[in-house]
């Protein structure tokens, strides 16, 4: 089977949480986990997932890699039993340093 991501995955050194700042939805998922991110999304570890297109900002539990959090906001783009991925539309410089340099 062919891989048709543009970005490369990467696995997060560590343990990285996340914890959902908002959504435009009601909802009970406000933290996870970091599975796996690219230049173009992230992957979470949940355990109650968003509905499909669902806007969010994340705020990355960077603190022991960098020393301060990051932010990021997108958009549900999946959802299975595991958690869900996130597509970014707007994420800071800072994490794509960190994690692709």
């Amino acid at each position: 089977m062919r891989n048709r991501r543009k970005n490369t995955r990467v696995k997060v050194p560590g343990t990285m949480d996340v914890t959902i700042t908002y959504t435009d939805t009601m909802t009970d998922a406000r933290s996870g986990t970091v599975e796996n991110v690219s230049r173009s999304g992230i992957f979470l570890r949940t355990e109650c997932s968003l509905c499909k297109d669902a806007y969010v900002t994340l705020r990355l539990n960077t603190g022991q890699l960098i020393g301060k959090p990051l932010w990021a906001q997108g958009f549900v783009a999946r959802t299975d039993e595991n958690g869900m991925g996130i597509r970014f539309t707007y994420i800071e410089q800072d994490i794509l340093t960190l994690l692709f340099s």
